[in-house]
C-alpha cells in the first residue's frame, strides 16, 4: 500500500516539479551563453575594452545575476512552499478527510509523503548544483582563455575538467594542511548531508504543519510559526555543538598535543540534525494517532 500512495503522491507533484527544473535549465543555459559572449572574457583582461562593450558586458551580468538569483529563490523555497501547501491540503484540509479514510495507517500517509517530496527536493538541489558547475566551467572557460592566463590551460591541453580536478585537488591539501580536516571524510560526509538534507527538511516542516494541528485556531500559521522556530532551533543547537566540539578539540591539541579530527564536529552537526528529525517523526506520528482532530 506505501508503493500506492507513493504513486499517487508522485503524480500530483512531478508537473510542478519539472516546470521547476526546466525553468532552471532554462536560466542556466542563457547564464552560459551570457559568459561566452564575445567582450567578456575581455572585460577581465587588463587590456582597454570600449565604453559601450564594457556597458554590454556590466548590464548582460547584472541581469543574468538577478535572473540567476531570482531563480534559485523560486527553486528552493517556491518548492518547499508547494510541498508543504500540498501536504497540509492533503492532509488537514477537507482533502484530509479522504486521506484518512483510506485503508491504510497514519504512518504510510506521512511516510510516503515525507519520501515522494523529499526525492523531488533532492532533484531541485541536484539541479542547482549541476547549475552552479556549469555556470562556473562556462566562465572559467572564457577567462582561462585570456592574457598570462591562457599559459594555465595549455598545459592541460586545453583541458578545462583537468584543471578544476587539480585546483580542487590542491585547494584541498591545502584545507587540510592548514585546518586538519580530511578532505575525504569532509567529502562523505558533505555528501551524505546533501543527500539526506532534502528528507530532514521534509519531516521537519511536515512535522511542524503537524504539530499546528494541536492549537485550536490558525492552525496553518502555527504550523508555519513552528517551522520557523524548529529551524531556527535546529540550526542553533547544530552550531552550539559543532563549535563546542570543535573548540574542545583546539583545547586538547594545544594542552596534550593529542590531534583531535575536526571532522568528528561535521559528523556530530549531521547526527544532531538526524535525531531533531527523528524526533519530529515521532511527534508527527504520535499526534496523527492520539490527538488529531479534523473537525
Amino acid at each position: 500500500m506505501l508503493g500506492k500512495l507513493m504513486k499517487y503522491e508522485w503524480k500530483n507533484i512531478w508537473k510542478a516539479g519539472t516546470l521547476m527544473l526546466l525553468g532552471m535549465f532554462i536560466v542556466t543555459v542563457i547564464g552560459c551563453v551570457v559568459l561566452q559572449m564575445p567582450g567578456v572574457a575581455e572585460f577581465f583582461d587588463s587590456n582597454d575594452v570600449n565604453g559601450a562593450q564594457a556597458w554590454l558586458v556590466i548590464s548582460s551580468f547584472a541581469a543574468i545575476l538577478i535572473l540567476y538569483v531570482i531563480m534559485l529563490l523560486a527553486s528552493t523555497w517556491g518548492m518547499l512552499i508547494f510541498l508543504g501547501i500540498r501536504f497540509y491540503r492533503s492532509m488537514y484540509t477537507d482533502e484530509g478527510y479522504l486521506s484518512h479514510t483510506l485503508p491504510v495507517t497514519a504512518n504510510q500517509l506521512f511516510l510516503s509523503k515525507v519520501l515522494v517530496s523529499g526525492v523531488w527536493y533532492l532533484f531541485i538541489s541536484i539541479g542547482i548544483g549541476i547549475s552552479v558547475v556549469a555556470l562556473v566551467v562556462s566562465l572559467m572557460t572564457g577567462l582561462l582563455n585570456i592574457g598570462e592566463l591562457s599559459g594555465v590551460l595549455i598545459q592541460y591541453n586545453g583541458n578545462i575538467w583537468e584543471f578544476l580536478v587539480d585546483a580542487f585537488y590542491e585547494l584541498g591539501r591545502t584545507y587540510e594542511e592548514e585546518m586538519g580536516i580530511n578532505l575525504l571524510h569532509y567529502g562523505i560526509t558533505l555528501l551524505l548531508t546533501y543527500v539526506a538534507g532534502p528528507f530532514i527538511t521534509m519531516v521537519t516542516l511536515f512535522g511542524a504543519l503537524t504539530i499546528g494541528q494541536l492549537s485550536s485556531k490558525h492552525k496553518g500559521l502555527m504550523g508555519i510559526l513552528a517551522y520557523a522556530g524548529l529551524t531556527i532551533l535546529s540550526s542553533i543547537i547544530g552550531s552550539t555543538v559543532q563549535s563546542a566540539f570543535m573548540f574542545g578539540a583546539n583545547v586538547a591539541n594545544s594542552a596534550s598535543g593529542i590531534t583531535v579530527s575536526t571532522n568528528s564536529a561535521y559528523d556530530i552537526n549531521v547526527i544532531t540534525s538526524l535525531l531533531i528529525a527523528a524526533i519530529m517523526y515521532g511527534v508527527s506520528y504520535y499526534i496523527m494517532n492520539r490527538k488529531l482532530n479534523l473537525d
